[in-house]
């Protein structure tokens, strides 16, 4: 009696739920972006929330709450109602701060649930124009005949451009003197005027920089070469596999969100994803169009938390 009355239970309440699912979206959705306007993520996300509000017939507002290196927007989010509409811009950081924090208020794995991914997004290894390096290896050399008189300058410790750098120096014994600055933009200018020498930023936030011929690429943290810099070789090509990073952006929503909620989202993710205005824009901007299902972006968030934590840990970083 008492398992029927369960079931019983169960069945009516999927009976209340269903008319809610089947009407979602009804009203306006907010997107979380962990960061302010103007940057890789924020940029990405209005373009593809653009398209997918087309889709699910609905508007969607973008939220930038930025601090405490993500966790302000990713903590508003797991702590939020699971009814869909208040979900995570999520990128990189999901996967970085369970190492770079002692504590977190809320769970990355157990508190989101993964929605899709929309595209990943190499690093690319760039330098001032005045650096005496044409290539990657002539970096490497120039490092190892003066060690530390070469800076590299990065977002702040702990930062995808930060970790970006440390996987490349890992791989490579590249040898210079990491200078912290706050945000991946201010790294990105210092080696511009010349403060720092060398960054390794994601590729959209450096790309106008290097089509200016303000900076020098020199390569792309990827398998392979990207679109937008043809002439630019991947690291897997100079022959370092293991500085191949990549950061990346998708959707997030508190883990309490139905399933057919989150399907509603990942079938609209695909579709807007498939779009050509979207893919050229996603594209010219040196992103790579991915368009991953839930399950399988929730997948790659763990793997890759666990190769972070290598890398933090091998590279001597202290968890706050």
């Amino acid at each position: 009696m008492k398992r029927a009355s369960k079931l019983l239970l169960a069945v009516a309440a999927a009976c209340v739920c269903s008319p809610a699912i089947a009407a979602y979206p009804d009203k306006p959705i907010h997107w979380v972006v962990p960061y302010p306007p103007g940057g890789t993520t924020d940029v990405i996300a209005r373009n593809v929330a653009q398209a997918m509000a087309e889709l699910l017939g609905t508007s969607i507002v973008i939220d930038n709450k930025a601090g405490a290196g993500g966790q302000i927007a990713m903590n508003a989010v797991a702590k939020a109602d699971g009814d869909g509409y208040t979900l995570l811009v999520s990128d990189a950081s999901l996967a970085t701060a369970p190492s770079l924090y002692k504590t977190l208020p809320f769970d990355p794995i157990k508190d989101l649930s993964a929605a899709a991914l929309f595209v990943t997004v190499p690093h690319i290894v760039v330098v001032n124009p005045k650096v005496p390096a044409k290539n990657l290896a002539e970096l490497i050399a120039l490092t190892r005949k003066d060690p530390g008189k070469i800076y590299f300058s990065s977002g702040g410790i702990g930062s995808p451009l930060h970790l970006a750098g440390e996987a490349l120096r890992l791989e490579t014994g590249i040898a210079w003197t990491h200078v912290p600055y706050k945000g991946a933009g201010p790294a990105i200018l210092a080696v511009v005027a010349g403060e720092a020498q060398v960054a390794t930023p994601s590729l959209p936030a450096a790309l106008p920089q290097v089509q200016g011929g303000k900076l020098v690429a020199l390569a792309v943290s990827s398998a392979k070469r990207v679109a937008s810099l043809p002439d630019v070789p991947s690291v897997v090509e100079a022959g370092y596999p293991k500085a191949a990073v990549f950061g990346w952006v998708g959707l997030h929503a508190p883990a309490s969100t139905p399933k057919a909620v989150l399907e509603k989202l990942e079938s609209a993710a695909t579709q807007a994803m498939k779009g050509a205005d979207l893919r050229k824009r996603m594209q010219d901007q040196g992103a790579d169009i991915v368009a991953q299902s839930g399950v399988a972006y929730g997948k790659l968030v763990g793997e890759e938390a666990a190769r972070w934590k290598a890398v933090v840990q091998a590279s001597g970083i202290k968890p706050e």
